[in-house]
């Protein structure tokens, strides 16, 4: 009789972790969504494979929730991942609501990665046989559209444009 409850119930548990597992591995947050909500379902997600003794490995249930959040994220996970951290689940998710607010506040703080496409010649020997690209990092914000009034030229010594656009310099 044990045998045979067993059995009977091992399928609907195996057929609830496929489906637990699947809405877990499958789900993505939309850009603009809160986090919050998201975080907390994925959480539940993990506690019930636990539940059904499935227990998912911490770095993986983190990689996990880390890889379901959208692009504007991406800057949290780079330094979550190169920092090395290791938080819980609940920690994480109080860090993501952080993140959330700061992202919210200033939308146009990301980084941006630009090639010009052009490849780098090196002289001498090189280390590596492939050519790397010449990509440069620039942080948004970090643009100058032109000389502020307290700019000072390093030529003329006057304030309100630059070296490179300065008049008595051109003509020299």
């Amino acid at each position: 009789m044990i045998i045979g409850l067993k059995d009977m119930f091992q399928n609907q548990a195996r057929a609830e972790r496929y489906n637990v597992s699947k809405s877990l591995f499958g789900r993505r947050l939309a850009e603009g969504s809160p986090v919050s909500s998201h975080v907390i379902r994925m959480i539940g997600y993990i506690k019930t494979l636990e539940r059904l003794d499935t227990p998912l490995d911490p770095y993986l249930a983190i990689d996990d929730i880390l890889q379901s959040l959208p692009l504007s994220f991406e800057l949290f996970i780079m330094n979550y991942n190169m920092v090395g951290l290791e938080k819980t689940l609940v920690v994480l998710h109080g860090m993501l609501k952080k993140v959330e607010d700061s992202i919210r506040k200033s939308p146009n703080q990301v980084m941006l990665v630009q090639n010009d496409g052009k490849k780098r010649k090196r002289k001498g020997k090189a280390k590596t046989t492939d050519s790397i690209p010449n990509a440069k990092y620039i942080p948004a914000g970090m643009y100058k559209s032109g000389p502020a009034g307290s700019d000072v030229c390093y030529h003329y010594h006057k304030p309100g444009h630059w070296k490179h656009n300065c008049k008595v310099y051109l003509e020299e």
